[in-house]
């Protein structure tokens, strides 16, 4: 089995949702399965995922149906969701603070990823870009160049 690759709620959505980057998530994610590789997220991926899905309907993109089906179907990709233990919210408070964030979420998947020494994917350009100027070489996002 390929080496586990963290994966997160903006970039999955991408699956579900018609977003500027669906296409290469979908290849991605196709990749993946092939490769056998673990997907990897701590625990608040699927309710930042169940978020976005109800902010779709708000917005009239999807009806609470479709948000339905699509809810059931997160359970289909497996992605293996890590309970965050002190650790890795210690390691998140870091991060948020290297990164410049209020708040936490997207720090967990760092803080997840450097724990894991896996590659982190996700379609936040804003967060590959701050965390490029700290010299992290490990983070990827689908909305730049990539090799699938």
């Amino acid at each position: 089995m390929a080496k586990g690759v963290i994966i997160d709620a903006n970039a999955t959505l991408d699956l579900f949702l018609r977003l500027p980057y669906s296409d290469k998530v979908e290849q991605w994610f196709r990749k993946q399965q092939q490769l056998k590789t673990q997907l990897v997220a701590p625990v608040l991926w699927e309710h930042e995922c169940l978020t976005g899905l109800r902010r779709a309907v708000t917005f009239n993109m999807i009806s609470t149906k479709d948000a339905i089906w699509m809810a059931r179907q997160l359970l289909v990709l497996e992605v293996k969701r890590i309970i965050p233990t002190e650790e890795l919210h210690s390691a998140a408070l870091i991060w948020a603070e290297r990164i410049g964030h209020s708040k936490t979420y997207a720090a967990h998947y760092l803080a997840l990823s450097e724990n894991l020494a896996a590659d982190f994917w996700t379609a936040d350009s804003r967060l590959m870009n701050s965390v490029r100027e700290l010299g992290i070489d490990w983070v990827y996002c689908f909305s730049g160049s990539m090799s699938l």
